[in-house]
């Protein structure tokens, strides 16, 4: 699958890529292009890998230049080494994200450089580390406890595969999701966790806390085992987990100082605003998802409107893993004992869930968007992936199965048969959408 994706094709992954490489180069924080300014605003990122990200944003979205191939410029970067000369990049965008989520990102430019490879092929060996780890992630949080059917339903959706295999920061954070819900659920069984698995289980909430916003809520998690196996380590780790993930948040927030939306209001003016007028918000989040545009848009890029929502999957495709979801959910439904012991964890789950999308509207309002506002814009359905997972967890088995029992047959072949399904319209969509063929690891 992989070969058939250019360099920098998945939403942000330009900027995301470029802030890993201001890390690699050791510029763990943004700054100011002049000494002594303390806007941060970017870093300093080798010229050869910001040349390549520009010459492949040329086939990016609906103004692309259609002259140009993807597997001619994807070539073409094998021809060009790392220059070891500078130019400064503006990565606002990614100032709200702490630099923790892109070292495997670092690490792959950083070995690139070591074993002198090309701009083309340090993208696929990063590519392809930032992948394995997504892998062993998930890996671990399936010997831990195997999901519901509903969450490995939306794993396999084309867009949540696309991220995947894509080296933007959402496959890790799908992953890393995916390990802090069986962590969670193992914890709240058991009431105990080996270091490495509490290690893993608050480290994990922090990246995802740092990287993402709207996820905020899933600190519930750790608050909520507290309460329920009190112990002074537990308390020592949520507090310093809250404790941390406050204090970035608030650095991002006060040090970022993104231009590229010139608005009447200050960020933190609109969030009083907000905050003053709460039904008012809801009101707005309504009319964003009844907008026949921006709602539409909200659930193709949920499901699969790949590249830089430019490589939709065929409609029929788009009403068929809508039907798979809504039978997914009753087969998880009808698999599930439902337990009044289990309202409380199912209750974190919810709020959790609910909380953290509706911070995703939130977040874009206040920092995307002017106020006011008639409808919110520059939301993709991927920001609500990994709330589904919570409310995908919430619905299913709460109580861990051995990974050795088998599941049901039929959710085995409905897991078959759905997978197939959706890696054959993923296939087809990006073959369609880039014509890459297969020729392009050429180590």
């Amino acid at each position: 699958m992989m070969q058939l994706i250019p360099a920098f094709q998945s939403p942000d992954e330009i900027v995301h890529l470029l802030r890993a490489d201001m890390v690699a180069h050791g510029q763990p924080l943004l700054k100011g292009q002049e000494p002594g300014v303390q806007d941060r605003t970017g870093g300093w990122v080798d010229i050869h890998f910001f040349q390549f990200s520009q010459w492949m944003q040329k086939i990016v979205g609906p103004h692309r230049d259609t002259s140009l191939s993807p597997t001619w410029l994807m070539s073409e970067a094998t021809r060009f080494d790392w220059m070891d000369d500078e130019v400064f990049v503006n990565a606002a965008a990614t100032g709200y994200y702490a630099p923790f989520i892109y070292l495997p990102h670092a690490l792959g430019l950083k070995l690139s450089r070591e074993l002198d490879l090309s701009m083309g092929h340090s993208y696929q060996l990063t590519r392809m580390l930032v992948t394995l780890l997504v892998f062993g992630l998930v890996f671990w949080a399936w010997q831990i406890g195997r999901p519901s059917l509903l969450v490995q339903a939306l794993v396999l959706m084309p867009m949540a595969l696309f991220q995947i295999i894509s080296p933007t920061i959402d496959g890790l954070c799908f992953a890393l999701a995916l390990l802090v819900l069986s962590l969670f659920l193992q914890q709240w069984q058991e009431g105990k966790a080996t270091r490495w698995q509490a290690f893993a289980f608050y480290g994990a909430i922090f990246l995802l806390v740092t990287s993402r916003t709207n996820l905020i809520p899933i600190v519930l998690l750790p608050m909520v085992l507290l309460l329920r196996h009190r112990s002074w380590q537990r308390l020592a780790a949520t507090a310093t987990l809250l404790a941390a993930s406050a204090g970035w948040t608030l650095y991002g927030m006060i040090h970022t100082q993104d231009g590229r939306v010139v608005r009447a209001l200050s960020t933190g003016q609109i969030i009083g605003a907000y905050l003053r007028e709460p039904v008012e918000f809801l009101r707005l989040v309504g009319r964003t998802i009844a907008d026949p545009f921006q709602g539409h848009l909200i659930v193709s890029s949920f499901v699969g409107n790949l590249g830089w929502a430019d490589a939709p999957i065929p409609r029929f495709a788009l009403a068929t893993i809508g039907c798979g979801l809504l039978l997914a959910a009753l087969l998880t439904v009808a698999a599930t004992r439902y337990q009044k012991a289990d309202l409380a964890i199912r209750a974190t789950l919810v709020l959790a869930a609910l909380g953290s999308a509706m911070l995703a509207f939130f977040a874009l309002a206040v920092t995307w968007n002017p106020y006011p506002v008639r409808v919110i814009e520059g939301l993709q359905g991927r920001y609500f992936i990994i709330p589904a997972m919570l409310l995908a967890a919430a619905l299913g088995p709460v109580r861990l199965a051995p990974v050795e029992s088998p599941p049901l047959p039929v959710h085995r072949a409905f897991v078959l048969l759905y997978a197939m399904f959706c890696l054959g319209v993923l296939a087809t969509t990006l073959q369609g959408r880039y014509g890459m063929g297969a020729a392009v690891f050429d180590f």
